[in-house]
């Protein structure tokens, strides 16, 4: 049966190497005949959020009106949803972190999904995948499937594209 992927890239730079294993995610996750998305948050305008709270009303809906509640919309229904980023200071990007918080009219309606983490780094990942793993915990029953961590230029590393292929077309 096909599985609905969301992949949520955070890179600043589209084709950048955590952004070029989203793709190679996204294609694999394809070929194998699921339905998978890749949001690229530079191209989505939004705002930080307000804790306003009225998300968390019966109907769930921020008073922002931006894709946001696209997103967050599928994210409830994918069965696989991926994380990446390119880690700055030893964190993920703020971008990412804002879309997080954008998120909270959903956690508790995040249940059973996979995830994945990506990140590319100049030299190591930090405390960066603690930040994301906290974000992934709320969900109700998550599955940490796997971690894809790039050091340098993605496209010069066909053994780490492939992995990251692999796991989107057997996720």
């Amino acid at each position: 049966m096909a599985k609905k992927v969301v992949v949520i890239s955070s890179s600043p730079r589209k084709g950048g190497n955590s952004d070029t294993l989203c793709d190679e995610f996204v294609k694999g996750a394809k070929e194998a005949g699921n339905d998978a998305v890749k949001y690229f948050l530079e191209e989505i305008e939004f705002d930080s959020c307000k804790a306003c709270m009225r998300c968390k009303t019966p109907e769930r809906e921020c008073y922002q009106e931006d894709q946001i509640s696209i997103i967050l919309d599928d994210m409830m229904e994918a069965d696989v949803i991926v994380y990446a980023t390119p880690i700055y200071y030893y964190e993920m990007t703020g971008t990412l972190k804002m879309f997080f918080d954008r998120c909270y009219p959903i956690f508790n309606y995040l249940e059973d999904k996979d995830y994945y983490i990506i990140t590319a780094v100049g030299s190591s990942n930090g405390d960066a995948l603690t930040g994301i793993r906290s974000f992934i915990g709320f969900s109700k029953n998550p599955t940490e499937k796997a971690v894809f961590t790039v050091v340098g230029d993605a496209k010069s590393q066909p053994d780490v594209l492939k992995e990251v292929y692999d796991a989107g077309f057997n996720c």
